[in-house]
């Protein structure tokens, strides 16, 4: 074919055609494409595997939790108990009406909450530092105790000046401590009825608080407990609280108490 006629054959032709070298481009960027896509679908697979705990074919295990019935009776192993005693209790569910009793008589009291103190009948909700606990209790000691918020410092004051969000609240209630277990003071001047909740991270950050108050009014305080688990948000406390119950039937409430949140606290 003339070398004319050649030039204008190939001027008749599609772009696509006319450029042989692009048509291996276009091929190679089409492999390489399929191919990111490809290795895109399994690395999404795998990440589905990994956040889901199946990597490798096997699932993730749940981590335990430190107040499972389990580890409460290894606590009650580690602290002595009877445990054949301790477990049938606990496996009995025969503390569940008492535990059910105490919820229901703080609720009447107006706990909502965890923690919550009844400090000589005046009320503080929340993990607040000592050094609100130390001013209400160092009045109730010094007979300067008030039922009016502007008799307290302003920190105290803005806890309970809020209708919505009372804290504070220095009315005093009657709270019955009959057959409660106390730790402190034997007849101390000052009744701290503690309403709290095991599983509760707030009644784990107070229990530090709580201590130091023990351990600085030794001949002031008598600190009474009463369960009160957030069975809607916290799905061990109420097993935790009636484990507290079997301990105390061996004497051992406070022991107990103590392992339970220190537990809980690492």
């Amino acid at each position: 074919m003339p070398k004319a006629k050649r030039q204008n054959e190939q001027a008749r032709l599609p772009i696509s055609y006319s450029q042989p070298n692009n048509n291996i481009l276009y091929v190679m960027m089409g492999v390489i494409t399929l191919f990111l896509v490809f290795m895109s679908v399994k690395m999404f697979s795998l990440e589905k595997k990994i956040n889901s705990g199946t990597a490798g074919g096997a699932p993730a295990a749940q981590q335990e939790s430190p107040i499972s019935v389990v580890n409460l009776k290894k606590m009650a192993k580690e602290l002595k108990l009877n445990t054949e005693k301790f477990n049938k209790c606990l496996d009995s569910g025969e503390k569940k009406t008492l535990v059910d009793k105490d919820t229901t008589y703080g609720q009447s009291l107006g706990v909502q909450g965890t923690p919550g103190f009844f400090i000589n009948g005046q009320f503080l909700a929340g993990a607040f530092p000592f050094s609100l606990f130390k001013e209400i209790i160092d009045k109730q000691i010094n007979g300067t105790a008030s039922s009016d918020c502007a008799s307290y410092s302003t920190e105290l004051q803005k806890y309970c000046s809020d209708p919505a969000n009372k804290a504070f609240d220095p009315t005093t209630k009657e709270v019955d401590v009959k057959n409660m277990v106390a730790a402190g003071a034997k007849n101390g001047k000052v009744t701290i009825v503690e309403f709290s909740d095991f599983e509760c991270p707030y009644c784990i950050r107070a229990y530090p608080t709580v201590k130091q108050i023990l351990n600085e009014y030794k001949n002031d305080v008598t600190l009474y407990f009463k369960n009160f688990p957030l069975v809607q948000i916290h799905p061990n406390a109420a097993k935790t609280a009636e484990a507290s119950l079997c301990a105390a039937d061996q004497g051992k409430f406070w022991e107990f108490h103590d392992k339970v949140f220190e537990t809980e606290a690492k």
